[in-house]
């Protein structure tokens, strides 16, 4: 029996290799979702059309552009509006049979928690087997650090699974590749129209919610008892030079425009010699390596008329303190 409550939303963006095998995950759901919707960015009919053929329960929604991340996954909100819980993925992710049941309990269960998430595996066997052999599987993210210095990583990514993050808790931000959001704080967090800030197009969209939604007063949860597996395109610690430009330069933008919409006066000032210290050295690494990255600074100018307006929207309706919201830079 399907739950009522429930849609999954899947963002794809040319990934049709594995989109079958995320949609065959969700179909094996112990708690199945009553809607599954794919929203294919700058869709190819030829291609999307056998997996709908072949997933006939499945809502296909074909754009003609590409909305990026945060455009797609504002479609798919708004198309399940009436739905309490959206788990949204990523198409290169396989969920354990158990991963939405779980975390469906768990949001319900804890009132004022407005996200979670489970453990996310990297599904990549030849670097599970250089790293550690057959022992253990290789982590992907337990969710988001955040540093004072404003750096975000996935917790525990590259690292072993040998049960350093089995306990349930509370967590900066949850990684958006797998995550249950609650209806009721994505219409909480909601600024002119938009859950995620589409002005990020892609990438560390899934921070800025959650920090948003930590600044109005909501958590976000790990719970390691769903598992799924992901396939990432690039993992932390390997060539920069490798990672495709559009990604660094909207990772670079989207960076500086979180800090200008959620950042806390009284944060900066405790934390700005952290703060400046990596913007020197990004900005050095910058000069020296990857000039053509200039463009993501340069065109913050465009950005910051809406950044502050959202700025101003979000201080407004903040509930947290600061020291609140500052127990997560470590």
């Amino acid at each position: 029996m399907t739950d009522p409550r429930v849609a999954v939303g899947i963002v794809n963006y040319g990934d049709y290799r594995h989109l079958p095998a995320c949609l065959d995950s969700v179909k094996r759901q112990t708690l199945p979702p009553e809607r599954i919707i794919v929203l294919d960015n700058h869709s190819y009919a030829d291609k999307i059309g056998p997996i709908g053929r072949a997933y006939p329960g499945v809502q296909i929604l074909s754009m003609q552009d590409n909305l990026g991340y945060g455009g797609g996954a504002n479609h798919i909100i708004r198309e399940a509006d009436r739905h309490e819980d959206i788990l949204l993925l990523n198409p290169d992710v396989v969920l354990d049979h158990r991963y939405l049941e779980e975390l469906v309990r768990v949001i319900e269960s804890t009132p004022g928690a407005g996200v979670t998430g489970g453990k996310l595996l990297l599904d990549d066997s030849p670097v599970a087997s250089e790293l550690c052999g057959d022992a253990s599987p290789i982590l992907d993210s337990t969710g988001h650090v955040i540093f004072r210095t404003r750096r975000v990583i996935d917790r525990g990514h590259g690292e072993p699974d040998v049960d350093q993050y089995d306990r349930p808790e509370e967590i900066f931000s949850v990684c958006g590749a797998a995550v249950l959001y609650r209806r009721s704080m994505l219409e909480d967090v909601r600024i002119d129209g938009e859950y995620f800030d589409e002005d990020f197009f892609a990438y560390k969209e899934d921070i800025d919610i959650c920090w948003r939604a930590q600044l109005f007063g909501w958590t976000a949860l790990y719970h390691p008892a769903a598992t799924a597996r992901h396939l990432r395109g690039w993992r932390r610690g390997e060539n920069r030079r490798r990672v495709p430009w559009l990604r660094k330069y909207h990772s670079l933008k989207n960076h500086y425009l979180m800090m200008i919409k959620n950042e806390l006066p009284a944060l900066l000032r405790r934390d700005c010699l952290s703060i400046l210290g990596l913007g020197v050295c990004a900005m050095a690494y910058v000069s020296l390596a990857e000039p053509a990255l200039w463009r993501s600074v340069l065109d913050l100018k465009q950005y910051w008329p809406r950044a502050r307006h959202k700025r101003d929207i979000i201080m407004a309706r903040r509930r947290a303190s600061s020291d609140q919201i500052g127990r997560w830079f470590v």
